[in-house]
């Protein structure tokens, strides 16, 4: 059986930005802002690095910290009283990022465990659409608009019974919207894991390297059709 499955995928173009070199100040960009995070002495808080860990520093002996054995990126955390003064918490991974936490205690623990993968894809989507000229919501009313529109490009390509076609290029403001259709032939389902963009240079020159960027898409539209 034939299936088709019609996406769209969105990315802005935004223009790059030169920032006044700092000479006596800390520029505000140099400076890290920490979480804030809560523990308490009966129960133990884990956060998940997107990284292994490789140093840990703790402001106050009475914060415990440990790193556990077979996950390089978990660490737990503990305090070793109630009532303990404000201190702080960095680590740095082995990415080089270096992470600060703001630590105090709490009778009523809120939450045990912190994924800090998710809260960074998290924030880079909230960076990404705030330098946007559309927001979230607008951006997906517009391409639901777009998937009811005739496509009017008819680029593709074609291998083992798999079709890509690309039918049509919008924009809206500084958000270019680029409509896919996607169409499986065969009789294995095929799963999308993931899409990635690049602006690349057209033509190549003898003895010089291709320069490429990446392009992260703002969003996709519709979100749960990943199976075709």
């Amino acid at each position: 059986m034939k299936k088709t499955i019609t996406g769209i995928v969105l990315y802005a173009i935004l223009p790059c930005i030169t920032m006044a070199q700092a000479v006596k100040n800390f520029d505000a960009s140099a400076l890290i802002i920490p979480y804030h995070i809560q523990i308490n002495n009966l129960k133990t808080t884990v956060i998940l690095f997107p990284n292994a860990i490789k140093s840990v520093d703790r402001g106050s002996r009475f914060v415990l910290a440990e790193k556990v054995k077979d996950a390089e990126n978990v660490l737990k955390l503990k305090a070793e009283r109630l009532g303990l003064p404000e201190s702080n918490l960095s680590v740095i991974t082995a990415d080089g990022k270096l992470y600060s936490f703001i630590v105090d205690d709490t009778a009523n623990l809120p939450y045990q465990a912190i994924d800090l993968r998710k809260q960074e894809q998290n924030e880079k989507a909230a960076i990404r659409f705030a330098d946007a000229g559309l927001n979230e919501v607008q951006i997906r009313d517009i391409s639901a608009h777009i998937t009811m529109l005739p496509s009017f490009l008819n680029h593709k390509d074609k291998s083992d019974q798999m079709r890509f076609e690309l039918e049509g290029i919008y924009m809206d403001k500084d958000v270019m919207f680029y409509e896919f259709k996607i169409s499986n032939q065969s009789h294995i389902d095929y799963t999308l894991d993931f899409t990635r963009f690049y602006v690349r240079d057209k033509k190549k020159v003898k003895r010089m390297a291709i320069q490429e960027q990446e392009i992260t898409p703002l969003q996709q539209y519709p979100e749960n059709s990943l199976t075709v």
